[in-house]
């Protein structure tokens, strides 16, 4: 039977990288289920969709050929049109259109699946912001990582100084609580930690502490 492990978080919240880290450490596979609400905003974006036209986006679903791989390495490569656009789904620009195209109901019920037929096929730790809600309300074992705003801010300017995209610490601070707010605003699958899910704030704990907080909760 395949065991499936939900992280659900808020923007930043480290979600990313202790899923990677944990399936590594488990043996499992991992995905990054907010990877595929990006490919198809990439798409949009690409394809010049105004992303508040939501009759016009749902009739372009069935016309993306989404494709999602956990990598040995368990890295993540997303392709669409048989194009891995793995790098750009993490542009400054997805970020602030994907809480728009994720709201339609039609597009989440596209990407979950997709995801839910990935989960049934082995072993996969995922996370999102409506894995152990929606996508796999029957999942093993559930996790809501979290951490402070200010924590959360610092981590995503990181990355994208990373990338050569310069934006002030309060910019992203007001563009991480606007997104926190889409997220828990939401009608359609709202930002919400499950009742069983393990609440887990890890603003003082370094990656390698959170994945071994984790880890201690799970019993193969």
């Amino acid at each position: 039977m395949s065991i499936n492990i939900a992280i659900d978080g808020p923007v930043a919240s480290g979600k990313g990288a202790v899923t990677k880290g944990l399936a590594k450490k488990l043996g499992f596979s991992a995905l990054d289920t907010g990877a595929a609400y990006r490919a198809v905003t990439l798409f949009l974006l690409d394809n010049d969709i105004d992303i508040h036209d939501e009759k016009r986006i749902l009739l372009t679903l069935n016309k993306i050929d989404l494709r999602i791989f956990s990598a040995q390495n368990h890295d993540l490569r997303v392709f669409t049109q048989g194009q891995d656009v793995t790098p750009r789904i993490r542009d400054n620009k997805v970020s602030l259109a994907v809480p728009v195209v994720a709201a339609y109901i039609g597009v989440r019920e596209y990407v979950n699946r997709q995801i839910a037929a990935v989960a049934s096929q082995g072993n996969y730790i995922m996370e999102g912001r409506d894995i152990g809600t929606v996508v796999l309300p029957n999942a093993q074992y559930k996790f809501f990582l979290t951490a402070s705003l200010e924590v959360r801010a610092k981590r995503r300017k990181a990355d994208l100084d990373a990338k050569g995209e310069y934006y002030s610490l309060l910019e992203v601070m007001a563009q991480i609580k606007e997104r926190d707010e889409q997220d828990i605003n939401r009608i359609i699958a709202p930002l919400k930690q499950a009742p069983d899910a393990i609440y887990i704030d890890n603003s003082n704990l370094t990656l390698e502490q959170t994945i071994d907080t984790l880890a201690k909760y799970i019993k193969l």
